[in-house]
């Protein structure tokens, strides 16, 4: 075997192996989203948690705002959310996640 053949061999295998982990990459990830996508619950306001954090690669300060619901079935369900939706809701008020949509909707 040629030095050529060998070279281009060892190609081959790289963009097979790379193409296999990028497509791997790509299932995980669409099946996250459909998931996500997927769930639907009715659901009352429980508890709204707040908290600041640094971003170690930037150095700067971040919030992350979460709405925390207790649904119709009795299962628990973490909402994280813009400080604008956080502070539209107060605790018992009533949302609803439809299936096929991402964000929550506020029942009146």
């Amino acid at each position: 075997m040629n030095e050529k053949t060998f070279v281009f061999g060892l190609i081959i295998i790289f963009f097979v192996f790379f193409g296999l982990m990028v497509g791997a990459f790509i299932l995980v990830v669409l099946k996250l989203l459909s998931k996500g996508k997927k769930d639907a619950w009715v659901g009352e306001l429980i508890d709204k948690t707040y908290t600041s954090y640094q971003d170690m690669d930037t150095d700067e300060d971040k919030d992350l705002y979460t709405l925390i619901f207790k649904t119709t079935t009795g299962r628990q369900v973490k909402y994280n959310t813009s400080k604008l939706i956080y502070d539209d809701y107060s605790l018992g008020d009533k949302a609803e996640k439809l299936s096929g949509k991402f964000h929550i909707q506020k029942l009146k």
